[in-house]
């Protein structure tokens, strides 16, 4: 059972020796990738130089496009969620993660042997499906230490609201988040009620295009640089929105800065600069949730994805205890 499964410190995810998942592997005929963000499309281009098939969502497939992937439309698999494929002897199935547009898991099956990969993922049997009783579970520990249990979401965005409202009253602001965090963003600032118009990078812009097609529908959106976008700016009240690697260089032009990301303890944290502060919005799950989906999901064998986690150690020892199941980490930490 444990031959089913291997990652390597490249951090490929690998099942029954053929299919590679956000990461290459020598000898994998089949790629699979859950998500967009740059982890999980470690070395795309050669497994699109040397697969047969890279499998992901539609959004996933066509975001890849979007960011510049060139994967040729014969090797191109676009799999809707619970919908099964079968190549040679493995059926291969995409699961819904909570995360970004497109987030997936992968369920594959062999020979009445079942492994599944999570990826990342939160809110566990509300929104993320949980994998019952595989043989072999790989999960994302993100946060697999009990000091990262966070506060409720709803608790952490009314903060995140509050200061976004407030320093719209003073000026302008610029957001720097990962793809599909940022259209989460975008779209609960106006659930809320924030109508300042967005400005979005040439990239997030790309991404914001084509999940528009797929029914992510936000008003008052430009691109930066077009011709509204300079007029907005003009006027001096608007929300600009980057890529997280821009958040280093601070565009001129904009009054304040919000960092966004979920590896930080603090929701809100300002830093000395006095215009710019770090919010901890995460797309993972937190301890209490990681553990609760191996408790609900009661694999055989759980492996701890170390290859993205400094905590895959302490995870899995604590799952051996608390829960009792076997758990091990690839690749081995030192």
């Amino acid at each position: 059972m444990q031959e089913s499964v291997n990652i390597d410190l490249n951090g490929a995810i690998t099942f029954f020796s053929r299919i590679c998942v956000d990461g290459h592997s020598n000898g994998c005929i089949t790629r699979a990738v859950t998500h967009i963000h740059s982890d999980h499309t470690i070395d795309l281009n050669k497994s699109v130089l040397l697969c047969k098939h890279v499998i992901g969502t539609p959004i996933t497939i066509d975001l890849l496009d979007a960011l510049g992937y060139s994967i040729p439309k014969v090797k191109k698999v676009a799999l809707e969620y619970n919908q099964t494929l079968v190549f040679n002897d493995t059926k291969i199935r995409l699961l819904y993660a909570d995360h970004i547009p497109g987030s997936a898991q992968i369920v594959a099956e062999k020979n009445s042997t079942v492994v599944a990969y999570t990826s990342d993922f939160k809110n566990p049997g509300t929104k993320t499906v949980i994998v019952k009783e595989p043989n072999v579970l790989v999960i994302d520990a993100t946060y697999g230490d009990p000091a990262y249990v966070r506060e409720g979401d709803e608790a952490i965005w009314q903060k995140f609201i509050d200061l976004i409202r407030k320093l719209l009253s003073q000026g302008s602001v610029a957001l720097y988040a990962y793809y599909g965090k940022a259209q989460e963003v975008m779209a609960r600032l106006r659930e809320y009620g924030v109508d300042a118009p967005f400005l979005l990078s040439h990239s997030h812009w790309k991404v914001h295009k084509v999940l528009e097609r797929y029914g992510y529908s936000i008003q008052d959106v430009f691109p930066l640089g077009s011709r509204e976008a300079e007029e907005i700016k003009r006027m001096g009240w608007f929300i600009e929105v980057n890529h997280i690697s821009s958040s280093k260089s601070y565009r001129n032009g904009v009054s304040f800065h919000i960092i966004l990301t979920g590896r930080f303890a603090k929701t809100i944290y300002k830093l000395n600069s006095g215009n710019t502060w770090i919010v901890g919005i995460s797309g993972h799950a937190d301890f209490n949730d990681i553990l609760y989906y191996v408790d609900e999901s009661r694999p055989e064998l759980l492996v701890v994805d170390g290859s993205r986690s400094a905590y895959a150690e302490k995870f899995a020892s604590l799952v051996r205890t608390q829960l009792g199941i076997e758990a091990k980490v690839m690749p081995k930490q030192f």
